[in-house]
């Protein structure tokens, strides 16, 4: 049994994907790793393969499978709302994996081994998620896309509740496919151009998932979502509000109130300091 790591992307040039694509080679991840790629270039899926990452290729210019029923524009160019169903369509495809780790890639780098921190802290749970620190109700963005995607009753109900990031979550192999395929289902008919967030925080709230998932909050050190929690141009405002401690950069981590060290961290390039130190480590000397 293996872990695997996955993410989509749409269009962007490998550059955009090294620092993802680096930090998970040197953060001792052992397991597969694995690109789902939307309009990308030649340069960009010869440079993914060249440095260990499976590409898989889902789009209406490049499709390799066999069927060749994916195509992109099935989806409106979403990839929040493609990568849902991809994820269970081809992962049900494949065999002998324990764990899934399913990242944003642009702007997400690995600070330790995802393995390893499941091994040790998921327990009997499922799925694993990390919180962004704020409640819907207080966060002006994920409040207006929950309106957005579900209407005014759901967006009612989830006012009070703790927001979960979507880029950042893990999970038990056929767990995850099939939460993946749930959330799917709940937005695929949704004007929002973003509407995954939105899905993946109503699946939670909800059983089975509920009582399945562990549910991280910002200071535990699963993952440091900074657009909530260090954004320079949006924190003064969020700071009354914030669920848990600020997190902190260490010179060369991102660390907790503890002074523990994210697994993930997410969303980087909104604090110019921290995008230099990250780009300088992590990307193509």
């Amino acid at each position: 049994m293996q872990d695997l790591v996955i993410s989509a992307v749409s269009s962007y040039e490998y550059h955009r994907l090294e620092n993802w694509v680096n930090s998970l080679n040197s953060c001792g991840f052992t397991g597969r790793k694995v690109m789902i790629c939307f309009n990308v270039s030649d340069h960009t899926i010869k440079n993914l393969t060249d440095n260990g990452v499976e590409v898989i290729l889902a789009s209406n210019k490049r499709n390799a499978n066999d069927d060749g029923f994916l195509y992109m524009e099935n989806f409106g160019y979403q990839v929040p709302m493609a990568r849902h169903f991809v994820n269970w369509y081809f992962l049900k495809k494949f065999t002998d994996i324990r764990y899934i780790i399913s990242t944003d890639c642009v702007d997400v780098v690995f600070q330790s081994n995802p393995s390893d921190w499941l091994e040790k802290n998921l327990g009997d749970k499922k799925l694993n998620c990390g919180g962004e620190g704020l409640k819907y109700k207080d966060e002006a963005w994920g409040n207006e896309n929950m309106n957005s995607t579900f209407g005014p009753v759901i967006h009612s109900y989830m006012q009070d509740m703790p927001i979960f990031n979507a880029g950042t979550m893990a999970g038990d192999y056929t767990t995850f496919i099939d939460f993946s395929m749930a959330v799917f289902l709940a937005i695929q008919y949704s004007k929002e151009p973003m509407p995954d967030q939105a899905g993946v925080n109503l699946m939670l709230s909800l059983e089975p998932y509920k009582s399945i998932t562990k549910f991280n909050d910002h200071d535990s050190n699963w993952a440091c979502q900074c657009g909530t929690t260090v954004d320079p141009n949006k924190i003064d405002s969020f700071r009354p509000n914030l669920l848990c401690p600020e997190p902190q950069f260490d010179g060369e981590y991102a660390v907790n109130s503890k002074g523990e060290r994210y697994v993930l961290l997410h969303q980087y390039n909104r604090v110019p300091k921290w995008k230099e130190i990250i780009d300088k480590k992590y990307g193509t000397k």
